[in-house]
């Protein structure tokens, strides 16, 4: 396993060896920004002991892993900062922690499932001044020093940016994450009410789900029952219900793509529609996406249809990349930087504010358009 991990990095220090000296000609619009801080060298950690999960079986180091290996390699070739990074898997079999007296040690806790007592019980041995928690969900477990990127924050953007003329919902979820009971409850929260939610699947076509929702297979029956009535045939153009505004879509992006042309063709009507990525895959947005013009989203900049850095390869755009290379980026401002109090880092995940230990992220907001997206 030690030889793999070694190829590994050799073939990230190859591919990050051409990195500029300079993003001067990096585009002016992007949402992703370096710092440009005079960094301490001596004052940011010399050795890091990096920790993180992984399947008995899987051998490779996991995505989250090369994103923060990736941003030390950058930070090698710009500021001579070389620390040891010491990368210590923890399996499902065995969790073993050996802090080896290190500057920093640093815990990624990246997956769909909380994590178990056990593990809580194997990491909480670590110091609870010297450790980064690094999660994307919302886990309590007793660190101070935690960076959370969770998409409960990407829900919560979308919902506190629903405008006020957007009261009567539509909440859709997928089989695959089954969410639609909470999002309910928020938007209640917000003083919006529900007409109803439901749960797609492959099962049921879009066209028959939205039918049932808008009541138009009601209307054609009307229809139906007066031409029988008048015994000849009556012309007349289906109407769905008018007490829908809103729909909040939770879903894959791909499912997404299927649904928002459903609802505009069934309905004839140009609803408010909210779309919260359902993060299962790293599907990401393309510059143009017909399918979607019209529709609010909230989600990470390395998933967004925007130029990107050209130390960035394009298979590196998922989230738990991006998860990484923030992480590290998070360290050089803790440790390194000679004031980031008011700093806002334009991370890959998002605008982050280093607030004492706990590290706050902030999703975007943006629009599909018939240009692209437009940040909103």
């Amino acid at each position: 396993m030690k030889n793999i991990y070694l190829i590994l990095i050799i073939l990230l220090v190859s591919a990050c060896s051409s990195i500029p000296k300079s993003d001067k000609g990096e585009s002016s619009n992007t949402l992703i920004q370096k710092p440009q801080f005079n960094y301490k060298i001596k004052s940011l950690p010399q050795t890091i002991n990096v920790f993180f999960f992984q399947n008995d079986e899987n051998i490779l180091l996991p995505k989250e892993i090369k994103g923060f290996i990736a941003n030390s390699f950058f930070y090698n070739s710009r500021i001579s900062y070389i620390p040891k990074i010491v990368l210590s898997p923890i399996t499902y079999t065995q969790c073993k922690i050996e802090e080896n007296k290190t500057n920093l040690n640093i815990i990624f806790h990246i997956s769909n499932l909380p994590m178990d007592k056990s593990y809580k019980e194997c990491i909480q041995k670590l110091s609870k001044t010297k450790t980064l928690y690094v999660s994307n969900n919302l886990d309590e477990i007793g660190f101070e020093n935690t960076f959370i990127v969770s998409r409960e924050e990407e829900k919560y953007k979308l919902i506190q940016n629903i405008p006020e003329s957007s009261s009567r919902f539509v909440v859709i979820d997928s089989k695959n994450n089954i969410d639609k009971n909470n999002i309910v409850n928020l938007l209640i929260d917000y003083k919006k009410e529900i007409v109803t939610s439901k749960t797609y699947n492959n099962e049921t076509t879009s066209q028959t789900m939205f039918s049932e929702i808008l009541l138009v297979d009601r209307s054609n029956e009307r229809i139906r029952k007066l031409s029988r009535r008048l015994s000849e045939t009556v012309t007349a153009t289906s109407r769905s219900r008018s007490d829908i505004d809103t729909f909040f879509l939770s879903l894959d992006l791909k499912d997404a793509r299927n649904l928002k042309p459903a609802i505009d063709y069934i309905s004839e009507k140009d609803f408010d529609i909210f779309i919260l990525n359902s993060w299962n895959t790293n599907e990401k947005y393309q510059p143009l996406e017909k399918d979607l013009i019209g529709s609010i989203h909230s989600d990470m900049p390395i998933m967004m249809p925007i130029e990107m850095p050209k130390y960035i390869a394009e298979v590196n755009r998922t989230r738990e990349f991006a998860i990484g290379y923030d992480a590290f980026e998070i360290i050089l401002l803790q440790y390194g930087s000679v004031n980031s109090k008011d700093f806002i880092y334009k991370g890959l995940t998002g605008k982050i504010s280093l607030d004492r230990k706990k590290h706050k992220r902030i999703p975007y907001l943006f629009e599909i358009t018939t240009k692209g997206i437009k940040v909103l």
